[in-house]
């Protein structure tokens, strides 16, 4: 993009010497610069896109690098509290700090990139390669499942009171009510 940006400004130069020495009519030096401004345009927006991009990336491998210096960090405190065998112990540690190295360099990459970007000595020669880190694959730890007797439950939960509703019309009314009613209309 770099690349394609000077062309532009050197084709924008080279324009306006050609307009100095009328050697061109206004009318085809604004043709001309009009599309070379269009280009330079589209090359500052694609510059814009790809830094915001690049920023988001970085964004996201420090969260991973967070996250992976966190597990590490906890594995290191459960293998010498004894929660962790070695062998266990051993295993994710060494994933782990695979992963970090991954995403450390792959941040390095990333940033290195963005500078070339903002000072624009990024050439075509030049071939930033921005690879995922290698899967890190990490092992499901015991969980203990902590079962709560329904008898303790029950306790903590509220019954909402029931109340019977009683609707009476004179089709859905008791059958005692209605004989009741049958009677006082015969008297």
């Amino acid at each position: 993009m770099n690349e394609e940006f000077e062309i532009a400004k050197k084709k924008k130069k080279a324009l306006d010497n050609l307009l100095s020495t009328s050697r061109i009519s206004q009318p085809t030096y604004d043709a001309f610069s009009k599309e070379i401004d269009e280009a330079i345009t589209d090359i500052e927006r694609q510059q814009q896109a790809l830094h915001e991009k690049m920023a988001t990336k970085t964004e996201e491998l420090e969260g991973q690098i967070r996250t992976l210096e966190m597990l590490l960090a906890n594995f290191e405190i459960q293998h010498v509290t004894g929660e962790v065998d070695e062998e266990v112990y051993q295993h994710q540690v060494d994933l782990l700090s695979l992963g970090l190295e991954n995403s450390r360099n792959e941040l390095d990459t990333v940033k290195e990139a963005i500078s070339q970007l903002s000072s624009g000595n990024i050439t075509l020669e030049q071939e930033i390669r921005i690879e995922p880190p290698e899967p890190v694959q990490i092992s499901k730890t015991e969980v203990e499942i902590v079962e709560t007797p329904v008898s303790n439950v029950k306790e903590k939960l509220l019954e909402p009171p029931i109340e019977p509703i009683e609707a009476h019309t004179e089709e859905s009314q008791p059958a005692e009510a209605q004989i009741e009613d049958e009677e006082k209309h015969e008297t």
